[in-house]
C-alpha cells in the first residue's frame, strides 16, 4: 500500500469515524453528510497527529497535511449514494430551499 493510499485510508476513517461521511445501508457506498459538522473531524485529525503516534508518523508531524487530506475528500464526496441516486431526506429538503432562490433571482 502506497503512502498516499494510506493517508486516504485515515482521512477516510476520521470522516467516518466522525458521521462525515456515511455508508449508505443497501449500497455500501461512501457518501457526504451535509448535515454533520466537519469541524468535528478535523478537530480529531489534529489530536490524532500530537498524539505522535502512528497517525504523526504517517503525516510527518502535520496535522495541515490531514486536515487537508480531509477538506479534498470531503469536496470530493458525492451527497448521496451513487447508486441510489436519492439524497437523504434533509437533503432534499434543503435542495427545496436553493430553488426558492433561483427562482428569486429569476424574479
Amino acid at each position: 500500500m502506497s503512502t498516499s493510499e494510506k493517508r486516504q485510508g485515515i482521512a477516510v476513517s476520521i470522516a467516518l469515524q466522525t458521521h462525515v461521511l456515511r455508508t449508505c445501508p443497501v449500497h455500501h457506498q461512501i457518501y457526504l453528510d451535509e448535515d454533520a459538522d466537519p469541524a468535528g473531524a478535523f478537530a480529531l485529525a489534529i489530536e490524532l497527529i500530537r498524539k505522535h503516534g502512528p497517525y504523526a508518523q504517517e503525516f510527518h508531524n502535520n496535522a495541515h497535511t490531514l486536515t487537508d487530506l480531509l477538506s479534498d475528500l470531503f469536496a470530493a464526496a458525492p451527497l448521496c449514494c451513487a447508486q441510489c441516486q436519492l439524497p437523504p431526506a434533509s437533503a432534499s429538503l434543503r435542495n427545496l430551499g436553493g430553488l426558492r432562490e433561483r427562482v428569486l433571482e429569476v424574479r
